[in-house]
């Protein structure tokens, strides 16, 4: 495959800029952070539906067929990224930690002054006072849905993180990642571990944190110096899943194509090499012809590792002084390189079989010149839980697919990372490399198994591009549609919580991406039921400041 046409191949993810979240012929697949839903265009739907079920070798489809796949694929490692990593958990429950930090001060606000919006223009207009007064619970909300804000867009990319560090708002990086960090695990404990017997708890970080604050440690009190790094999670995201696809269509291709096929194939431009030539610049590596390389091995291991912090989640926090540094993908993406180059120059060429053996040995060393908890101690860790009491109720949840109605979207979110991650211990290697074993002499006999079982919940399909559940084995039917029903229920209540705290204006109910049946009208009904379940009060009688 001397020249690789892109049709098939082109993927839109919603980070990289605003637009319609329908698959499209532009762009043939899609996987969309904040509404979990894998999208693909009606061509790869066709070509998919088309061909045998399962994994099946190279030989057995053409050529469109594997193009097709290598897209699904790429779309899936989307969803492994933030479903299957300890990052992509925390990024991924923002939303919800947003709304439920604020829960209590919200209904407060209502009960003291009413149902105004939005909670910016409130506290403007609100007279002074302190603790429990209406302007300082208006005050703790912004502050709070700001703190989180800033997290996830000092975390995502260099590029959204520019505008965040401008705002009078703005502390520091490490009090923002403080506030995040501490909410989301609270909320984590919440559905599972109540007590924090097994998860820790953020209140024992509030001391530490004062006293870097108080001894004016970088990035951790006003003012301070604001380190951004060249690239950020969705750069990492990016790069990783684009080269997860080129190895399946290098393997499933008997290894016909190379990197300059897909150089010339555009598959390196823009958001999708930036990481991989930032790993090369950091590493002094030369770029490799072949895909089938220990480079390219250590790349997407690096990646792994950048989007599996352990400090504070799942294991205590003990290193303050770089939490900043041991919990952000691009700065622990740039660290694990120079310390490849640097401190562990023997994993440079160390990748020959991408088995479980190469897999550890390179993530110990890496991780252990950082002081970090390596991603095999930390799934391993995780993988204990699943079997401990306190996770019983959440996980036989999981298996049925009957969840609690009390923060089902957590629930949901929180058991299938736990799921992959004990899976992930058993099987590290696939989920670092999966190209390498779904297509090829590598072709793993519990590939297809693996894949399906950690496939996306949420899915368009050929001919509606609004959102469905995908149909599980195991599972009933109804059990799953009314657990997609719930699920995008919450959705839609931490979005309208979200615009009544930062918003102008009324309410607005874009949420056609949902569904594609029923009038504006029924869709405005359904969300504004799901709001005033929560907080007692319709989106429609808000008083617009």
């Amino acid at each position: 495959m001397s020249k690789l046409q892109t049709d098939l191949l082109a993927d839109f993810h919603p980070l990289a800029r605003e637009g319609r979240l329908n698959a499209t012929l532009e762009g043939h697949g899609l996987y969309n952070t904040f509404h979990f839903v894998l999208r693909l265009s009606p061509v790869v739907h066709r070509k998919l539906a088309s061909m045998p079920s399962g994994i099946v070798n190279s030989g057995m489809i053409d050529l469109d067929g594997v193009k097709a796949f290598s897209t699904y694929l790429h779309e899936t490692v989307h969803w492994w990224q933030h479903i299957g990593s300890t990052y992509g958990l925390m990024l991924s429950t923002t939303y919800p930690a947003q709304a439920h930090a604020n829960y209590d001060y919200l209904k407060g606000l209502i009960t003291k002054v009413g149902f105004k919006k939005s909670i910016r223009k409130l506290a403007e207009s609100l007279p002074g006072g302190g603790v429990g007064t209406p302007r300082g619970l208006a005050n703790i909300v912004i502050n709070n849905h700001f703190d989180m804000n800033a997290y996830r867009d000092l975390t995502i990319s260099p590029l959204s993180g520019n505008e965040i560090v401008q705002s009078p708002l703005f502390e520091s990086p490490g009090h923002c990642y403080h506030i995040a960090y501490g909410n989301i695990v609270s909320l984590l404990a919440s559905v599972s571990d109540r007590n924090h017997r097994i998860i820790p708890h953020p209140k024992h970080w509030s001391k530490p944190f004062r006293e870097l604050r108080e001894r004016k440690e970088e990035g951790y009190f006003a003012g301070s110096r604001i380190l951004l790094y060249p690239i950020g999670a969705y750069e990492i995201f990016e790069g990783q899943a684009r080269m997860a696809q080129l190895q399946y269509l290098h393997f499933a291709t008997g290894g016909v194509l190379g990197l300059d096929a897909a150089d010339k194939a555009k598959m390196f431009d823009g958001v999708y090499g930036e990481a991989f030539s930032t790993f090369l610049h950091l590493t002094e590596l030369e770029r490799p012809s072949s895909i089938d390389h220990p480079t390219i091995a250590l790349f997407l291991l690096i990646c792994d590792l950048a989007i599996n912090p352990g400090s504070g989640f799942p294991f205590p926090l003990v290193h303050f002084k770089t939490f900043i540094r041991d919990i952000e993908p691009g700065a622990r993406f740039v660290c694990l390189c120079r310390m490849a180059r640097l401190k562990c120059p023997e994993v440079l060429g160390l990748v020959r079989d991408y088995s479980r053996e190469e897999y550890k040995a390179i993530s110990e060393k890496l991780c252990g010149a950082m002081v970090e908890h390596p991603p095999l101690e930390i799934a391993q860790e995780l993988s204990l839980w699943t079997d401990a009491p306190e996770f019983s109720s959440l996980m036989t949840e999981y298996e049925t697919f009957r969840f609690e109605k009390s923060n089902v979207a957590v629930r949901i979110l929180f058991s299938h990372f736990l799921a992959f991650m004990r899976d992930k211990f058993m099987r590290a290697e696939f989920f670092c490399w999966p190209g390498v074993y779904m297509a090829g002499d590598k072709l793993a006999p519990d590939a297809m198994t693996l894949f399906d079982r950690h496939g996306a919940l949420f899915v368009d399909k050929e001919d509606d591009d609004g959102v469905y559940p995908r149909l599980l084995s195991g599972r009933s039917e109804n059990d799953v549609q009314e657990a997609f029903d719930d699920f995008y229920g919450s959705n839609v209540i931490y979005d309208l919580t979200r615009q009544w705290i930062v918003q102008a204006g009324s309410f607005r109910y874009y949420y056609r991406w949902l569904s594609q049946k029923g009038s504006d009208e029924q869709i405005q009904s359904f969300a504004e039921r799901s709001f005033e379940s929560v907080y007692g009060v319709k989106p429609s009688q808000v008083v617009v400041l």
